[in-house]
């Protein structure tokens, strides 16, 4: 094997840089997150890829992978009413724990959920989770992992959100409408703002009291 020159190396280096400065990244967030699955039932997942976590991207063939233990489905997503939104049905066989990951299509942007508890059919609904474990699965749900470090697994584009405690009301109107802060925005390869995900007042208590809790994200919370 031929040793790699330095100037290839510097270029291998390179290729990473530049396809994330010039588009070679999207968010993938979530519409609605179910609170839980039924085996053998159809469940329409809605979620929008937007490039740089702001320009929604149309014309993509997302696919959503779900599995539970060495069970796995693959579905394909097909275009929604809004430009880079996509909706796929899922259907779980069986109850349990079941992953759900969302393949955008545009280059390796991907979002893996934390798993969804499936009933089975005819059985009641599960227990309704506290707000911080709610907003535990909608951090991943709406694609905060993406941009913003907590605990050990996350991105480095916004700010780390790790062991920091925020005004309920400060963050909430935040959350609520984003894009009329100057909070909203951060520097490094250009600038890059978080957009408003239109999220619920449900979900932005959820999140708050995520953010406030001392739950972290990390690999332990993934299994």
């Amino acid at each position: 094997m031929k040793p790699i020159r330095a100037t290839a190396l510097v270029a291998l280096m390179i290729v990473p840089l530049v396809a994330f400065r010039f588009g070679g990244w999207a968010v993938i967030t979530v519409d609605t997150l179910p609170t839980h699955l039924v085996a053998g039932t159809p469940t329409s997942l809605g979620f929008t890829v937007r490039q740089h976590g702001v320009r929604p991207l149309s014309m993509l063939h997302p696919t959503v992978v779900m599995k539970s233990g060495r069970a796995e489905l693959t579905v394909p997503a097909t275009p929604g009413r809004l430009p880079g939104q996509y909706t796929a049905t899922v259907t779980p066989p069986a109850a349990g724990e079941w992953t759900i990951r969302i393949i955008s299509g545009f280059m390796n942007a991907e979002n893996t959920l934390l798993p969804l508890r499936t009933v089975p059919s005819g059985a009641p609904a599960p227990r309704v989770l506290a707000d911080a474990d709610v907003g535990h699965q909608l951090f991943f749900a709406k694609g905060c992992n993406t941009c913003h470090m907590r605990g050990d697994t996350g991105g480095k584009i916004g700010p780390d959100l790790t062991a920091r405690r925020y005004a309920t009301a400060a963050v909430a109107t935040f959350l609520g409408d984003p894009e009329s802060s100057p909070l909203a925005k951060t520097t490094g390869f250009g600038e890059i703002r978080m957009p408003n995900l239109n999220l619920s007042p449900v979900e932005i208590r959820a999140l708050v009291a995520y953010l406030n809790s001392e739950t972290v994200v990390g690999n332990a919370a993934r299994r």
